[in-house]
């Protein structure tokens, strides 16, 4: 009896993934959507209610020793993209990623339109860090330091973290005439790591995402 219900079970699951096609059940793009807009809303202190969604299938990787490797065996990524806040030249300066197959919504970025201009005080310091204008003689360090404390209080306080920031690591910032911007790691003492972009001297969050919520994705250059 036990063999014949075993022999059934698997019958029964061939079946069911012929009949999907092999692929994980997906949540709705309705879930998705609320999901994303939660996001959008709670880190960026917007308040759409309306946003457009799509689905997409990115390629998955194997992330060893610190590289990307493709081995023929990942499974896909499986996305789905929120976009919202639809402006007249039809464009979306919202916009988030959700997990097509748990729901979560992992990640959340805003159109630098939305960073305030700067204030007397900020452009005193905008014009002390850019000096020249040259890249060479730009103040990274001052930037840093500033979006790095920053960010280490605006997380634990916009996710309300019990555990504190074990650190930051740096990724690299960029410049041009109207600003600057600087984007690192901040990793929680419970292991979730977030990866972060704030433009200065603005301190204004462009970009959160949340680590570890999809399988790894194909490395593109």
């Amino acid at each position: 009896m036990k063999r014949k219900v075993a022999i059934l079970g698997v019958f029964i699951l061939c079946v069911s993934l012929f009949l999907t096609g092999g692929k994980p059940k997906l949540v709705s793009e309705d879930a998705a959507k609320a999901a994303g807009h939660a996001l959008i809303n709670h880190v960026f202190d917007a308040n759409e209610t309306e946003a457009v969604v799509t689905y997409q299938e990115q390629a998955g990787a194997t992330f060893l020793d610190g590289n990307y490797q493709v081995t023929g065996k990942e499974q896909p990524v499986l996305i789905y993209i929120v976009s919202a806040g639809k402006q007249q030249d039809g464009q979306y300066p919202y916009v988030a990623q959700v997990n097509a197959e748990t729901g979560v919504a992992y990640a959340a970025e805003q159109n630098y339109s939305f960073v305030p201009k700067m204030t007397t005080d900020q452009l005193v310091i905008w014009d002390k860090a850019r000096g020249n204008g040259d890249a060479n003689s730009f103040d990274y360090e001052s930037m840093d330091v500033d979006c790095t404390q920053f960010a280490r209080k605006w997380i634990l306080e916009k996710f309300e973290l019990k555990a504190g920031v074990l650190g930051c690591v740096d990724c690299g910032g960029s410049f041009d005439q109207n600003g600057a911007s600087t984007t690192f790691y901040v990793v929680i003492r419970d292991g979730t790591i977030y990866h972060v972009t704030v433009a200065w001297p603005q301190l204004t969050v462009l970009e959160i995402t949340v680590l570890n919520q999809t399988r790894p994705v194909e490395d593109i250059p």
